[in-house]
C-alpha cells in the first residue's frame, strides 16, 4: 500500500512537471514578442547582447507603426465613409463608420459581428438536426460536414466573383457573410443540442410553446458552455483569416492580418513595427479568453459522454 501510495505520487509529480514545462515553453513566445515589442529594432536583433527584459520603446515603436502610410493599425475619430444598404444591419454599420477604423477596430467589428450572426445560425441549425426529424436529413448534414475538407484556398476565387457580382468586395460582408453558417459550428451545437432530453421539449409543447420558444427559451439557456466554447473558436477563426481578406479587402480596410504582412518590404522588414502589431493583436484574443475560459472547457467537454 505504501509503494502504491509512493508510486501514485511521482506519477502525479512528473504530471504537474509535464504541464508546467508545456504551459512555460507555450508562453515563451508570446513573452519574447511583448519584450521585443518595448525594444528598440537593434536591440533585440543584436545577437551579442540579448535582451530578456522589457525595455521603454514600446511608445515609439507605436507611434512609428501609426505614422506608415499604407496602413494604419488603430483609427482615430473621421467622417461617415462606407455606405453598406442590409436592412435593420445598415444603421449599425454606419454608427461603427463615425470612426475611420484601423485594422483592430476593423477585425474586432468582423470577428464579433461574425462570431454573433454565426452563433445564431449554428445553434439554429444544430437545433433543427438534433431534434426534428425531415427528409434527406442526413444526407444534408453529411453534405454539411463534408465542407470541412475544403480549403480556403480553392473557394477564394469562387467567393470573390460571387462578392463582386452583388456588390460587396472591398466590404467586410464579404468577410463575415460567406463562413456565417460555419460547418464545424453547426456539427458541434448539433452534438450538444441532442443531450436535450425530448421528455422536456415535448412537456413545453403541451404547455403551449411555440417551436421558435423550444429553441430560445429551453435549448439556448442549457447550451451557455457550448456556445461560449463556440464563440472562442468561431471569433479565432475570423481573427486569423488572412487569404480571403487580402483578396477581397483594398488599403484602409485591412485586418490584422493583412497589416502585418504589409510591414515586411522587399527591402526591408520592420521588426519593431511587427512585435508591437503582434502585441496589439494578441490583447483581444487574451481579454475573450479570459472571460471565457471556465465556459471554454465545459463546452468542450459537453456532449462527449453519451449516457
Amino acid at each position: 500500500m505504501r509503494e502504491e501510495t509512493r508510486r501514485e505520487a511521482v506519477w502525479q509529480f512528473l504530471t504537474y512537471a509535464f504541464v508546467i514545462v508545456g504551459a512555460i515553453l507555450t508562453m515563451v513566445p508570446l513573452y519574447w514578442i511583448f519584450v521585443a515589442s518595448t525594444l528598440r529594432e537593434s536591440e533585440f536583433l543584436s545577437s551579442t547582447d540579448p535582451r530578456l527584459l522589457p525595455g521603454d520603446s514600446f511608445l515609439a515603436n507605436f507611434q512609428s507603426l501609426q505614422a506608415r502610410e499604407n496602413v494604419q493599425f488603430v483609427g482615430e475619430p473621421g467622417q461617415m465613409t462606407q455606405f453598406v444598404d442590409l436592412g435593420p444591419i445598415y444603421f449599425a454599420y454606419d454608427f461603427w463608420h463615425l470612426w475611420d477604423m484601423g485594422a483592430i477596430e476593423s477585425s474586432i467589428f468582423i470577428a464579433v459581428v461574425y462570431t454573433l450572426l454565426s452563433l445564431v445560425l449554428c445553434s439554429m441549425a444544430g437545433f433543427a438536426f438534433a431534434k426534428y426529424e425531415f427528409r434527406f436529413k442526413k444526407p444534408i448534414f453529411y453534405a454539411i460536414l463534408a465542407t470541412l475538407i475544403l480549403p480556403i484556398q480553392l473557394l477564394v476565387i469562387p467567393l470573390f466573383l460571387l462578392m463582386s457580382q452583388i456588390g460587396l468586395t472591398n466590404s467586410y460582408w464579404a468577410i463575415i457573410l460567406p463562413w456565417a453558417a460555419n460547418p464545424l459550428g453547426i456539427f458541434l451545437m448539433r452534438q450538444n443540442m441532442q443531450s436535450i432530453p425530448d421528455a422536456l421539449l415535448e412537456s413545453a409543447r403541451m404547455d403551449g410553446a411555440t417551436e421558435f420558444q423550444l429553441y430560445y427559451k429551453i435549448a439556448l439557456p442549457t447550451m451557455k458552455s457550448s456556445l461560449a466554447a463556440l464563440a472562442i473558436i468561431l471569433f479565432l477563426f475570423q481573427w486569423n483569416l488572412f487569404l480571403f481578406p487580402l483578396v477581397i479587402l483594398e488599403q484602409g480596410k485591412y485586418t490584422i492580418p493583412v497589416a502585418i504582412n504589409q510591414l515586411v518590404g522587399a527591402q526591408r522588414v520592420y521588426y519593431d513595427q511587427i512585435m508591437v502589431a503582434a502585441t496589439l493583436s494578441v490583447i483581444p484574443i487574451f481579454v475573450l479568453f479570459l472571460f471565457l475560459q471556465k465556459q471554454f472547457v465545459s463546452g468542450i467537454l459537453a456532449g462527449s459522454v453519451k449516457e
